[in-house]
């Protein structure tokens, strides 16, 4: 989808129950795998209407919200003041050429890196906002085929393998930290799996 169709389509986004499931799941996975704190400062790529944000928000202590969808944004920054959220602060920017100037604990993305044209760039950008011993979380589609979406026109990839995602990490200098089935999308009588991969920066 291009952005003009993501801004079309963020008035109805969370009327989709499977998109709910899915966020909830990843969401799910990263509390129970990574050590979140209340302490934590983190930062959403691709945040679309906030379903993941939303989910993982009274578990950490501030979350930056980014999206480039003017659409999305709008209705994520409907949602914060409908819920009176205080620890999410939406930004309205492309990840991809512009980025916050704060570190942050978690990094996380959700069915946003098939999307972005340029991973590498985007992990070693990503690797220089993250803390020492900070977590990239990402849950995605594992590969597949190309028939997971209707329009494939700003897709860049379908889906990413364990090893693929992994190579990206390392290459980035980032280490390779999980990688877990977390979910399955019912769609053209199939099942997509979803997967959670994470990677974290040293210590020092």
């Amino acid at each position: 989808m291009g952005r003009n169709v993501f801004d079309e389509a963020a008035r109805t986004w969370d009327e989709k129950p499977s998109r709910v499931e899915n966020a909830q799941k990843v969401g799910s996975a990263i509390l129970e795998f990574l050590p979140v704190s209340k302490s934590w400062r983190a930062l959403e790529i691709g945040a679309g209407t906030g379903l993941l944000t939303f989910y993982l928000q009274p578990y950490l202590g501030e979350i930056v919200a980014v999206d480039s969808s003017r659409g999305m944004f709008e209705v994520l920054k409907e949602k914060i003041e409908k819920f009176n959220v205080k620890n999410v602060k939406p930004l309205l920017m492309d990840a991809e050429t512009q980025l916050p100037e704060v570190k942050f604990n978690l990094i996380f993305l959700h069915m946003t890196l098939h999307h972005v044209k340029d991973v590498l760039s985007l992990f070693k950008k990503l690797r220089g906002l993250l803390l020492p011993g900070g977590f990239l979380a990402v849950g995605d589609l594992l590969k597949e085929d190309g028939t997971f979406h209707k329009d494939n026109s700003s897709v860049f990839h379908f889906g990413f393998s364990k090893k693929e995602l992994f190579n990206y990490f390392k290459e980035a200098g980032l280490e390779p930290y999980l990688f877990e089935i977390v979910h399955k999308i019912e769609r053209n009588g199939r099942d997509y799996p979803i997967f959670l991969g994470v990677a974290k920066t040293p210590l020092r």
